[in-house]
């Protein structure tokens, strides 16, 4: 008697001694699709997921991460830059999808339990261990731009100098048309009150200005001078501000070509990032990067030595 014999005898007396399908497997169906309707519930109600602000195709400066069980994708990209991106992204996960419908024409012995399957046993082991390890590394791995929550009248701006075009005259981080001022690198003058006052009527405001008359209507004058005044933050510094970066940051970072070539160079740090994301990294690096070797300030500095500091680089652009 072969192996394909013996095994249907073995099913056929296994069967007969089972249990009904209806309705005792149906029932521990049930009671298990229950339990797992139950959990879901339960996770939305108490355990809601995080969400971000909604989508911005505008926005250059946001780095997507996929959800966790495609995070081991995310991560192996980052051994195969630049043009060998395909690799990892098509060739390999094509070829592991290869493997696995082979499997059953490959594996065709008559031995089920994994112990008696060394070969297949230990490369799913490992297939499992790779998954894991890669999975693990991208959730540690520090975020290029983390999402922040943003006040809503600077998204409302953020819309809205799309949707009237004002790219064809202006540029925001040099993006955008040279006729008007740059105007994330306003004078330090500038206040809310004359951007309303320009936004309403640009030849009162300035005489001889080309800009047009848009009759804004007042709640979009509002969200339009937010968000310009996003990148314009109008807080002065104190003379002692240069002198705390020069006693706690210029041994790593440098500004204009003077500090140290150990962390990235801040003379455009203000472009970037606004006082407030700037004043909670100088606190506590840790929360945006985990990896990062720079020291939490918070408990080192004074809380308002760390506000004059952060005002002081989100000032630093190049002009």
């Amino acid at each position: 008697m072969n192996w394909h014999e013996e095994y249907r005898k073995k099913y056929k007396e296994l069967k007969e001694k089972g249990v009904p399908f209806f309705p005792d497997v149906v029932l521990l169906d049930t009671i298990a699709a229950c339990l797992v309707f139950a959990l879901l519930v339960y996770l939305a109600a108490f355990h809601p997921p995080h969400l971000e602000g909604l989508a911005d195709p505008t926005d250059t400066n946001y780095t997507p991460r996929p959800e966790w069980y495609f995070l081991f994708l995310f991560q192996a990209l980052k051994f195969f830059p630049g043009s060998m991106e395909a690799v990892a992204a098509i060739i390999l996960p094509g070829a592991l999808l290869g493997v696995l419908f082979l499997v059953p024409f490959l594996d065709r012995g008559p031995e089920r339990h994994p112990f008696d399957r060394p070969l297949w046993t230990g490369l799913g082991i490992f297939g499992l261990c790779v998954y894991a390890g890669l999975t693990w590394a991208a959730s540690k791995s520090p975020l290029a731009n983390p999402a922040e929550e943003k006040r809503p009248d600077v998204i409302a701006g953020k819309r809205l100098y799309a949707q009237l075009s004002c790219a064809y005259c202006h540029q925001i981080k040099n993006e955008g048309g040279r006729v008007g001022p740059a105007l994330d690198r306003l004078s330090d003058a500038t206040t809310d009150e004359w951007l309303s006052k320009h936004l309403r009527d640009p030849q009162a405001g300035t005489p001889g200005s080309r800009m047009p008359k848009m009759n804004l209507l007042d709640d979009e004058v509002s969200a339009l001078t937010a968000y310009i005044r996003s990148y314009n933050p109008n807080d002065p510094f104190t003379p002692a501000a240069p002198k705390l970066f020069a006693e706690n940051c210029s041994a790593c970072h440098r500004i204009r070509g003077e500090g140290g070539d150990l962390a990235p160079d801040l003379s455009e740090i203000g472009a970037m990032r606004d006082k407030a994301h700037i004043q909670k990294y100088i606190q506590d690096p840790a929360q945006f990067n985990p990896d990062s070797t720079m020291p939490a300030y918070k408990g080192q500095l004074k809380d308002h030595e760390i506000e004059d500091l952060s005002r002081y680089l989100a000032r630093q652009r190049r002009r």
